[in-house]
């Protein structure tokens, strides 16, 4: 692969072959939760989802995001392997099992949308310590 551009790691990929391939696929999950319990839900979603879904079989990073300006609307986003890989954790009931453990918290049914990954990006944001001479 030739080198990125501004010193970036990517990897691409092209229509069909990114879907027959289900090289990588993305789930982001829309979540309001009631005004007051925005800090329990992120607790929460730290300490009782967060070490169980970093255990599912082909989820490579999550994230949970807050929207700016509005301190009760979050956003999960998940990358994982494959498509495959994501529906089987959806079909195994660990998905609802994870919403329930928040459903008190809510204020509507959180709502998900998928994606296939054309290009996945990775900058260069960490530069290795150097150590101070003494």
């Amino acid at each position: 692969m030739a080198a990125a551009p501004l010193g970036l790691s990517h990897d691409r990929f092209l229509g069909d072959r990114m879907q027959e391939a289900s090289s990588r696929f993305a789930r982001l999950v829309s979540i309001r939760v009631r005004p007051g319990k925005e800090t329990d839900f992120a607790k929460t979603f730290e300490e009782k989802i967060l070490p169980s879904a970093l255990r599912e079989a082909g989820l490579r990073r999550v994230y949970l995001l807050r929207l700016l300006g509005s301190p009760a609307e979050f956003v999960t986003f998940s990358l994982w392997d494959s498509e495959k890989e994501a529906e089987e954790y959806v079909d195994s009931g660990r998905y609802r099992s994870y919403v329930s453990k928040i459903s008190e918290l809510l204020e509507e049914e959180p709502t998900v949308s998928r994606f296939v990954v054309d290009i996945h990006a990775v900058g260069q944001s960490v530069k290795p310590l150097r150590k101070k001479r003494r």
